[in-house]
């Protein structure tokens, strides 16, 4: 050294270097490059996409599982799992079995019923009663059959299995769809009896009117025959048998149309009872004047022909009266049987599938 001063060693160097208060290592000074907003941003959006691929991920294999689930797990009463319903299904085939042919026995009867159901219908109009009353006849027999019939179907049924709480366990889909079908058949059959009641009732009610006016008809014109043959006192008691007549089908009517409004029988009665007393008038006065062509007889021959052109001109107007009698209840009973029909063979189709 120029200054004098004494070198240092090799070893004094180093130990300076290494305890430089102002250097903490002996390797070079590094310095951190600057973090952008973009570099800071980039690992998060590359976890959040191992996110995302993950939950894909186990979601696919939630599906996979699922159906592989539904693939191996069949529910008791499945046709896949018969042999778990199989015993069951055995016990009850042999009762539900019996039970479709005798119900194929009933249906054909109800079949039968509803012809002679809708032949009442048509023949309640008819002046002749004769195959109204066959109808009637016939009908009743057939239903009293079916009407045991169904009663000895539902005791032999009585305590049928399948429905506890574990007959979807126990037995198959389409053994309790069966059973249930049988039964609702059982049910249509036994309403019958009573649809045909009404029936019954109402096609011999609405007969009656018929006969009625018939009847009526029939006694004005065997008074105007004596009336002809100038027999005038001898109309009288014959005028008041049809004043009679008209006030039994007004009590019928009263009957068998509930409703309060103006009917066309209503205004048939009306206008036939005051014929039949205009006309009674008429040989009242006639007899009065021993057949001599009075003032009085002349103004009873007046309203007489007035009440003469208010009558119905022809017997169409029974065809109306027939079916205002029939909607209180006629035709409701034959549409009933005829739906009860449709019912049992319903529930036979579901039987026998």
């Amino acid at each position: 050294r120029v200054d004098g001063a004494r070198p240092a060693s090799a070893a004094g160097v180093v130990m300076r270097r290494c305890y430089d208060p102002r250097r903490m290592s002996s390797a070079p000074a590094r310095t951190l490059p600057s973090r952008t907003p973009a570099s800071r941003a980039l690992p998060i959006l590359r976890r959040l996409g191992r996110g995302i691929a993950w939950a894909v991920l186990l979601a696919l294999l939630a599906i996979s599982g699922a159906g592989l689930l539904g693939e191996t797990f069949h529910a008791p009463g499945s046709p896949a799992r018969a042999e778990l319903t199989w015993n069951g299904d055995s016990s009850i085939d042999v009762q539900l079995d019996e039970a479709t042919r005798q119900l194929e026995l009933i249906a054909a009867d109800v079949n039968e019923l509803a012809a002679d159901a809708k032949t009442a219908l048509s023949e309640v109009s008819s002046t002749d009663a004769s195959r109204l009353r066959a109808a009637l006849e016939h009908g009743g027999s057939v239903v009293t059959k079916i009407d045991q019939a169904a009663k000895h179907l539902r005791t032999a049924l009585v305590g049928l299995p399948g429905d506890g709480p574990t007959a979807a366990l126990d037995y198959s889909n389409a053994t309790l769809v069966r059973r249930a079908a049988i039964l609702a058949a059982i049910d249509a059959a036994s309403s019958v009896a009573n649809e045909w009641q009404s029936v019954t009732g109402r096609a011999v009610d609405a007969a009656e009117v018929v006969s009625l006016i018939s009847k009526h008809d029939q006694t004005v014109v065997s008074a105007l025959q004596l009336g002809v043959d100038a027999k005038y006192k001898g109309t009288l008691p014959i005028l008041d048998e049809a004043l009679g007549i008209t006030e039994q089908i007004h009590d019928l009517r009263v009957r068998l149309i509930t409703t309060t409004d103006q009917t066309v029988l209503d205004e048939w009665v009306d206008r036939n009872a005051a014929y039949d007393k205009a006309l009674q008038a008429l040989y009242k006065a006639l007899v009065k004047s021993k057949g001599k062509l009075t003032i009085e007889v002349q103004a009873a021959r007046r309203d007489e022909r007035i009440a003469f052109n208010n009558l119905p001109p022809d017997r169409r107007t029974i065809i109306v009266i027939v079916s205002e009698v029939a909607r209180g209840g006629l035709t409701q009973a034959v549409l009933a049987i005829e739906s009860a029909h449709g019912q049992i063979d319903a529930a036979l189709d579901g039987a026998a599938g």
